[in-house]
């Protein structure tokens, strides 16, 4: 099922990897990351960084993820 979110996906860096942000929530965040990176099913990513805006401490309001296609963990 393609991705239908409010997030936003991009190419992030020279090393493969990709950046999620969402307004919403980090689920969204990560699912925009993922969709960008335009993988075959069954790909496993890992986040490597996740960052949060706070609004009106302590809300967020706003979520920032970057992955990287990788093994399956504990492969």
């Amino acid at each position: 099922m393609p991705y239908r979110g409010g997030g936003k996906g991009e190419p992030f860096g020279e090393d493969g990897s990709f950046m999620g942000t969402s307004g919403v929530s980090i689920d969204d965040a990560i699912r925009a990351a993922v969709d960008a990176a335009q993988q075959p099913q069954g790909t496993w990513f890992h986040i490597g960084t996740v960052a949060v805006e706070s609004v009106d401490d302590p809300n967020v309001g706003g979520y920032k993820v970057i992955i990287a296609p990788g093994s399956e963990p504990g492969a």
